[in-house]
């Protein structure tokens, strides 16, 4: 059965039948009216391809309703010409006038909402000459009629004539156009075009609040008939179709413009003349169709369509017709083309397939056809099948007005396409697809009723508008009866295809499920709304299992009462297709989870029921990939129904990862730590402890996860691995809202390790500024070198010194040379050389330790002099340190270094073992981003200039280094580090000093270089203060100058005892008085401050 788009329906019934009724009703009160519900029903034996006419309606009160002696159905006159606009109905008639109907909306119920009303008859002046064309303007509330070769405007909607001085008549009109483009549109000031064709002019008019002439071209052989698209035009003259361009002054010729031979009286008889008879239309934006063929003779008929484009190409395929038609209406994708037997036939632009043909009862005698604005025309069939209800009894007036106004917006279709006979009109509306289809389902026709659903499916437009919604809710009905029907034949994968093309609310699906109905949320909100029809089915049909045994008990009754007594093959089949069933539900809940995918998470009811569902599916399957996939990710699965049946199920993991997913992490963490001692057995929790402390460590808001419950599973953490709850205190985003001395309380019993972590990160990620932090930890960084002293020998220490003295040449002053602790770092293998490292870096960095408690620990460990050097500084003992650094370690380099600190470092610790010790901490995002930006501003810094004080520790501890390096016993030795002390650090030695300390028999020459740069350096500073000085007496001479110019300008102030203060209005007394420089006001100094004029620090 071929999808047949359109069905014609008589709106206004022939004369005949309208003269009886009026006869009728002139006796009676006239209760019949105007109605537009299809009855048409296809012959026996009529062609597959032909939807016969639909009879005509019962007689209306269309032509009743007209005044005495104005009557429509008079056969005086014939119908010529058709438009429409929302409610009103506009006929020309032969003898020039034009019947306006109106169609009106009944209010009371049980009547069909629409009947027409004759509004008024307006004779166009013409005398009886046919009306050859009506145009509906609505874009400027006019409209245009062609009659006797000449347009004259009107009035919408009531069609009153437009005064000739207003917007004169256009005369010697052979035809016009109105620009397609434009329609539901209006140009930029207001008018649209109109094209006017006369003799041999084209004229392009104007029309807004007048009619003015916008262009005028040539047009040396006329037009019969044109079309317009934009700024393309498609016209037909005595000879041949053309194209033109507005833009462009040549036409472009297509094809000879078919020629019929009629019939004419002449003076010697009878004769024969050629008439031309083109017929075009447009089809889309730059593209039209030309109707060529031959039409000498009925048997001699050959028609065919021809598309082209705006240049003149052919495109698409050509269409036929069975004769030559009298006019065309295009509603893409279909062509409707009323032909000379008085047929029309329907053809797919698309694919140029004729899909119908539409016939009609010889006495309509159909004569014309038009495209207009449409008509709303009422459709009880649709309505019947459309009509949608809330599954769950529920009493929602807001709810139930909506259903009624969508009824009502689907069922009242506009009807665009009208046709004339010679005193009928009717209607051609699109067949709704839902009443052809539905009586093929009801005689379980699935397979054809499927092909016409996916036939009109596929040349549905991707245009969102009501004729598109309304298909859609055709094809949802369809496809939703039709998966229920597959459903009562146990064909399940098939039956949820369809109802998923068919977008029913997926909780009607898996309510149909016994086991899963609690879970389908039927009740909630948004409500399942249903079809009539198909919720009659559902009522009908039951759950699955009863489904199941229906078909069981149909096929197979003999066998079921024995079967029951025992196992057998029809109990598997019934097991296997119940199996059947959960698998293609588990399918389709997939793809409906699918296209909802942009809710999910978000907590919608739909996506709740299928979330549920498709877990409890997976459960009942043992599927555990599948569970772990749907919990992982955002989902909305329901809690409490989810948690008793992964509880039921003994899924302890999978029920962690539900908890996880709705951020509930407290019962994350019991439900873990109870799996991982063994309370809730489940073999998919591998790694366990590892997952637990990546959870903890994760950036979880307080809301989501309270401190005391991080503080519980952490410390649960530290029970089980120290080294893992340590981290978690270290790492955690949260780690500074930590109580940090009571979490150093704690691990006490967890062993030195544990503190030491810990104590690392207070003081040097969170710079704690707590001594006892730093002595604390550089104890148990003592504590760790006693232990590795202990598992060598101390003799170690002093074979370390040994080999740095054998390594280092002091008297090669040339040399790269190595500080001690530089020599410590190339031995980073020795686990006791890392140990020291790291003591040493907290002790040249930290000066919040207690170097007292320091030095006596490391004094007890054994000879750590490098340790002993860096404690004497932070106590002020330079003299002891240095000692150390060249009598028993040799290090110069290291001493020169210390005096270059201030004592505070004897060289740098390798980086390696800086990054080894620090443990990374973990932030939230603002944290790091607070972090970068305090890096950058340290590095965009200027660095402050030395403060004098520091100059001169620096210079007392040169001095000291100086005396020290004098007392080298080796001659050679002294000299060489003295002459290279002098050298390099010689601008924080004073020349004096260095002259009486230094030996008297040194010769003048060894010390040249260093009494130059210092004498220079001495004469460069005193002309430096003589030039501040000069600079500091120039700005105190200008600042007195100011002074004494403002003096005069302000001149005395007078202050006595009733003066006020301009701001708190208090008397100034003997306070410190402020004035204001612009208008002269007296205030208080704190007055002055709060007011901004004055600085606050002044």
């Amino acid at each position: 059965m071929p999808f047949t788009p359109y069905t014609s329906q008589t709106i206004l019934p022939s004369a005949n039948g309208v003269v009886d009724q009026q006869q009728q009703q002139q006796q009676q009160q006239p209760t019949s009216f105007f109605t537009r519900r299809p009855t048409a029903t296809s012959p026996v034996g009529s062609p597959p391809d032909v939807n016969p006419s639909l009879p005509p309606s019962p007689p209306s009160r269309f032509n009743t309703l007209l005044p005495s002696g104005s009557n429509v159905a008079s056969t005086s006159f014939t119908i010529d010409a058709v438009e429409a606009w929302d409610t009103n109905l506009y006929l020309g008639t032969s003898d020039g006038c034009v019947l306006h109907f109106i169609l009106e909306e009944q209010s009371k119920l049980g009547e069909v909402p629409y009947a027409s009303r004759l509004e008024n008859k307006i004779n166009l002046g013409f005398g009886r000459k046919s009306i050859e064309r009506i145009l509906v303007i609505p874009q400027v509330s006019k409209a245009v009629v062609l009659c006797d070769s000449t347009l004259s405007f009107y009035w919408l909607p009531a069609f009153a004539p437009i005064p000739v001085s207003s917007i004169p008549h256009i005369k010697g009109v052979s035809c016009f156009a109105h620009n397609v483009a434009e329609e539901g549109r209006i140009g930029e000031d207001g008018t649209i075009e109109l094209c006017v064709v006369k003799r041999r002019v084209l004229q392009i008019y104007k029309v807004g609040e007048l009619v003015q002439i916008k262009k005028e071209m040539p047009l040396p052989d006329g037009a019969i008939t044109l079309a317009r698209h934009g700024r393309n035009l498609c016209l037909a003259d005595y000879n041949h179709y053309k194209l033109i361009n507005l833009l462009m002054p040549n036409p472009t010729p297509l094809i000879p413009t078919p020629q019929v031979t009629i019939s004419s009286p002449t003076m010697l008889g009878s004769g024969s003349q050629t008439v031309p008879k083109p017929v075009l239309t447009v089809i889309r934006p730059d593209e039209f169709l030309v109707v060529s063929g031959s039409i000498s003779s009925p048997s001699n008929e050959t028609t065919i369509g021809i598309f082209t484009d705006s240049h003149g190409s052919p495109i698409r395929g050509t269409l036929q017709w069975a004769s030559y038609p009298k006019a065309l209406c295009v509603e893409f994708p279909y062509i409707a083309a009323l032909l000379r037997n008085g047929t029309i036939e329907i053809h797919n632009i698309l694919d140029q397939r004729r899909l119908q043909v539409i016939t009609f009862p010889q006495s309509f005698e159909a004569r014309g056809m038009s495209f207009g604005h449409g008509i709303r025309v009422w459709m009880e069939s649709m309505a019947e099948r459309l009509r949608r209800r809330p599954y769950a009894h529920i009493n929602d007036e807001e709810l139930e007005s909506e259903l009624k106004r969508q009824v009502s917006k689907f069922s009242t279709v506009p009807a665009r396409i009208l046709i004339h006979g010679r005193d009928s009109v009717a209607a051609q509306i699109v067949t709704p697809l839902v009443v052809q289809v539905d009586n093929l389902l009801d005689d379980r026709r699935l397979e054809e009723a499927l092909d016409m659903a996916d036939q009109a499916r596929n040349t549905m437009s991707t245009e969102n508008n009501v004729y598109v919604e309304r298909m859609q809710s055709e094809l949802d009905y369809i496809y939703q009866k039709a998966g229920l029907l597959l459903l009562q034949e146990t064909v399940f994968e098939d039956a949820f295809t369809l109802l998923s093309k068919g977008n029913i609310d997926p909780r009607m699906v898996i309510h149909l499920f016994s086991d899963l109905a609690a879970s389908s949320r039927v009740n909630e909100s948004p409500y399942v709304l249903l079809f009539d029809g198909v919720y009659g089915l559902l009522e009908r049909t039951g759950r699955i299992e009863d489904m199941v045994a229906k078909t069981m008990e149909r096929n197979y009754s003999p066998h079921l009462e024995e079967d029951h007594q025992r196992s057998s093959p029809t109990m598997e089949l019934r097991r296997v297709l119940l199996r059947n069933a959960r698998e293609a539900l588990e399918k389709y809940l997939t793809i409906e989870r699918g296209k909802r995918r942009m809710l999910i998470g978000k907590g919608d009811t739909v996506c709740k029921a299928i979330d549920t569902a498709l877990l409890k599916l997976f459960v009942t399957n043992d599927q555990d990939d599948s569970i772990h996939r749907l919990l992982e990710r955002p989902n909305d699965c329901s809690l409490e129904d989810c948690v008793n049946t992964l509880i039921r199920s003994k899924k302890y993991y999978a029920l962690s990862i539900l908890y996880q997913s709705k951020h509930m992490y407290e019962n994350v963490l019991e439900t873990l730590t109870k799996i991982y001692m063994g309370e809730l057995p489940d073999t998919r929790f591998t790694n366990g402890l590892e997952q637990i402390k990546r959870l903890l460590l994760r950036d979880i808001s307080p809301e989501h996860l309270p401190m005391h419950a991080l503080m519980q599973y952490a410390w649960w953490v530290t029970e089980q691995n120290p080294v893992d709850g340590v981290e978690i205190f270290v790492r955690s985003p949260r780690a500074k809202e930590m109580d940090s001395s009571e979490i150093l309380e704690k691990l006490e019993q967890y062993g030195d390790e544990a503190v030491r972590s810990y104590l690392d990160y207070l003081v040097t990620t969170r710079k704690s500024k707590e001594p006892k932090h730093h002595t604390r930890l550089a104890l148990t960084y003592v504590r760790s070198v006693i232990l590795e002293l202990e598992a060598v020998s101390k003799d170690t220490l002093h074979e370390l010194v040994e080999e740095y003295k054998q390594t280092v040449n002091p008297s090669n002053v040339s040399e790269n040379e190595m500080t001690f602790v530089g020599y410590l770092g190339s031995h980073q293998q020795s686990s006791l050389v890392r140990r020291r490292l790291l003591l040493i870096r907290l002790l040249q960095r930290s000066a919040l330790y207690d170097p007292g408690a320091l030095l006596d620990a490391i004094e007890k460990a054994g000879p750590l002099d490098i340790e002993k050097v860096i404690v004497y500084g932070r106590m002020k003992r330079h003299e002891d340190a240095l000692r150390i650094l060249i009598h028993d370690l040799g290090d110069f380099v290291g001493a020169e270094t210390y005096c270059v600190t201030k004592g505070q470092s004897t060289g740098t610790v390798p980086a390696i073992i800086m990054q080894e010790s620090v443990t990374p901490a973990r932030t939230s995002s603002l944290s790091k981003k607070q972090v970068v930006k305090k890096k950058q501003q340290e590095e965009d810094a200027i660095p402050l200039p030395e403060l004098p004080e520091e100059n001169d520790e620096r210079r007392a501890l040169f001095s000291m280094l100086l005396q020290t390096y004098l007392s080298i016993k080796d001659s050679q030795l002294m000299l060489i580090r003295t002459m290279h002390l002098l050298t390099t650090q010689g601008y924080y030695l004073d020349i004096l000093e260095v002259l009486d300390l230094i030996p008297d028999d040194w010769p003048i020459q060894m010390l040249q270089d260093f009494l130059i740069r210092s004498l220079r350096r001495s004469l460069h500073d005193h002309r430096n203060s003589q030039i501040v000085v000069s600079l500091s007496r120039g700005e105190n001479v200008m600042a007195n100058s100011q002074i004494i110019d403002l003096y005069k300008d302000i001149g005395p102030i007078y202050v006595d005892p009733q003066s006020e203060c301009h701001k708190c209005h208090q008397y100034l007394g003997d306070s410190i008085v402020v004035r204001e420089h612009r208008h002269g006001h007296l205030l208080h100094l704190t007055c002055a401050k709060a007011a901004g004029i004055v600085k606050a620090d002044e």
